[in-house]
């Protein structure tokens, strides 16, 4: 847009610069009252506001003598006077061709005389005038020119003002979340250290139990702990809230799923928190790893389905899951207790599941069924 003096500007980024002040429609402030009211008083009007043009209306942050907080763009002023930078000094506004056909000035009330002080951002954007007006013709001294330009300066540094303010609380507030942050996740990592340590513990025990030489030990160690630690890596992508159930699946299921046919994953998108996916995840991992030693992964023709859903059970939310195998060889329950039991345990105890094992002839079915808890919520702004 370019003013009458031959200024030019974007009207987007003016109105951006307006906006950026979030003044619009704010509560009316004794610092701007009581620049209006000096205005008024210094010029001897009856009617002086503090005016910021927008798109379609013009906003009075402040006013004397209006009763008005803000017009339509068409009957304003202000949106006029804000063509032309420094002071606009209308005389008689009913022999001005610019206000003449004004419904202000030809209507109620009537007004006669206008003199507005552009108001500029300190990159020369204007955002509206500080304004007087009489419903006589008249005009200001050069003293009372000066004066409203003066005050017209106050407004803008108020409005820088406040902005400034405005920006040094969201600092600070800011500056309190990361802290409240950086303490939730200070407190989370010690809980989900102790948590991995004692998974830790628990592995190295049921492990060692049900190992018959060293080299089967290293070999299900490692794995359990691979598994328990690709887990705390997805944990620790949404810092260690929750992790999505259809990864903690695949992660366990990919060597077999670029096989066509052998493996089948459907259910919801659903994020478990920590203290279901852990447990979880390790109960997935010992069926993919027996399902690849001794059932239907171990055989060409076998597959494995796995599905999910969400449910409620007395009122609260529950994630079902089922594990299907199917042409492997034939199913035998284990002739002991090993790992695969104290996982059954581990769900049970950790996570309140409820564990169903069948070992059906066509192949092994599993299910579990866990409360959906709500994860504790660490803020990630």
């Amino acid at each position: 847009m370019t003013g009458e003096r031959g200024f030019s500007w974007d009207e987007e980024e003016r109105l951006a610069a307006l906006r950026s002040y979030a003044v619009l429609d704010t509560p009316p402030e004794p610092d701007f009252d009581d620049i209006a009211h000096l205005a008024a008083h210094i010029c001897g009007s009856p009617v002086a506001a503090i005016s910021l043009v927008e798109d379609r209306r013009q906003w009075f942050k402040a006013e004397v003598g209006l009763g008005l907080r803000e017009t339509p763009i068409e009957v304003s002023f202000c949106a006029k006077a804000a063509l032309s930078p420094g002071l606009t000094v209308v005389p008689d506004a009913a022999a001005d061709p610019r206000f003449a056909g004004n419904p202000l000035v030809a209507e109620h009330p009537r007004l006669r005389f206008y003199a507005g002080a552009r108001l500029d951002t300190p990159a020369g954007l204007p955002l509206g005038t500080l304004c007087v007006l009489d419903y006589v013709p008249r005009d200001l001294s050069r003293e009372q020119g000066m004066a409203l330009s003066t005050l017209a300066r106050q407004v803008v540094a108020q409005l820088e003002l406040r902005h400034a303010v405005v920006a040094r609380d969201e600092a600070l507030a800011a500056s309190r979340r990361a802290e409240a942050r950086q303490a939730l996740l200070v407190r989370e990592l010690h809980h989900r250290t102790r948590n991995q340590l004692a998974d830790v513990q628990s592995l190295l025990g049921a492990t060692a139990r049900a190992s018959r030489t060293i080299g089967e030990f290293y070999t299900a160690f490692s794995g359990r702990i691979t598994a328990l630690a690709r887990t705390q890596g997805l944990l620790t992508e949404d810092y260690w809230q929750t992790a999505p159930l259809r990864s903690l699946v695949l992660s366990e299921l990919r060597p077999f799923a670029e096989e066509s046919g052998r493996v089948a994953v459907s259910g919801p998108d659903l994020h478990l928190a920590a203290d279901l996916a852990v447990p979880l995840s390790m109960a997935l991992h010992e069926l993919a790893t027996n399902a690849a030693r001794h059932g239907s992964l171990s055989a060409p023709g076998g597959r494995v389905e796995v599905t999910w859903a969400e449910g409620r059970e007395g009122g609260k939310r529950v994630l079902t899951l089922d594990w299907r195998e199917q042409g492997g060889a034939p199913v035998r329950g284990p002739a002991r207790e090993g790992v695969g039991s104290k996982m059954q345990r581990m769900l049970e105890l950790q996570c309140g599941a409820r564990v169903e094992i069948a070992y059906a002839p066509d192949g092994l079915r599993f299910r579990a069924t866990a409360p959906l808890v709500e994860q504790r919520l660490v803020p990630t702004y």
